[in-house]
């Protein structure tokens, strides 16, 4: 018996996602991870052009022109790339540690971390829409604790870390403890919620360690740190 994977059949239905893996083979699954994969190349490019993410390019505006091209393409080619590792972790990792620590076979977690990557990627797409119809851009999330943790703190770290922290989040969560327990017959509600809240917090703790890497002194280095300025 066979079942067609479709986002909008599934991503309001965990549980019937779940009960459809358990009893049938799926139909169309690959075919909407390379759907994936293309728009996230898509959106990762675009918001590079438009610029989000590139504000550590004020520094080497000083540069010549064909430096400071040649600094945006490294930049838009880098976005390209991350895009695939982007969905590759959030699909493909995730379901790994998920299945590593419940037990849940790992190709049985692909449709469902599928579905969450896509619903990422969503929450990406508003808010590269807003900062285009308004004409502006910033690291800062308006879906997140991030603008809130701005006003509170002037660590960096703490900053980016509740950036990480958005409406998506718990979303996702919710939909990942209803598959999980459906598919698994958990009982023990408190600690798959925890285990979830747990991982989703490491993630938001591990990103916000990227986001304090000295990408300008590394721009700096590789093009010479622009013109010097008396």
């Amino acid at each position: 018996m066979f079942f067609n994977f479709t986002f909008r059949h599934f991503l309001m239905n965990p549980q019937r996602l779940a009960s459809n893996l358990r009893q049938s083979a799926m139909q169309g699954f690959w075919q909407r991870v390379m759907l994936v994969f293309l728009a996230s190349f898509i959106l990762f490019s675009l918001r590079s052009l438009w610029g989000i993410n590139t504000e550590n390019f004020t520094s080497i505006m000083t540069m010549s022109t064909a430096d400071y091209t040649l600094a945006r393409y490294a930049s838009l080619f880098g976005s390209m790339m991350w895009s695939v590792i982007y969905v590759a972790f959030h699909l493909f990792g995730i379901a790994y540690l998920l299945s590593f620590i419940i037990g849940i076979p790992f190709k049985k977690l692909l449709p469902m971390q599928l579905l969450m990557t896509a619903v990422l990627l969503l929450e990406k797409l508003v808010i590269f829409l807003v900062f285009y119809f308004t004409g502006t851009a910033t690291n800062l999330s308006f879906l997140s604790f991030g603008p809130l943790a701005s006003m509170y703190f002037e660590l960096p770290f703490f900053i980016f870390l509740f950036n990480q922290l958005t409406v998506t989040t718990v979303i996702i969560i919710i939909f990942q403890y209803h598959f999980l327990r459906t598919y698994g017959h958990m009982h023990k509600k408190a600690r798959l919620i925890l285990m979830l809240i747990g991982l989703h917090l490491l993630m938001a703790i591990f990103t916000a360690s990227i986001g304090l890497l000295p990408i300008e002194d590394v721009f700096n280095k590789v093009f010479g740190g622009g013109a010097s300025i008396e």
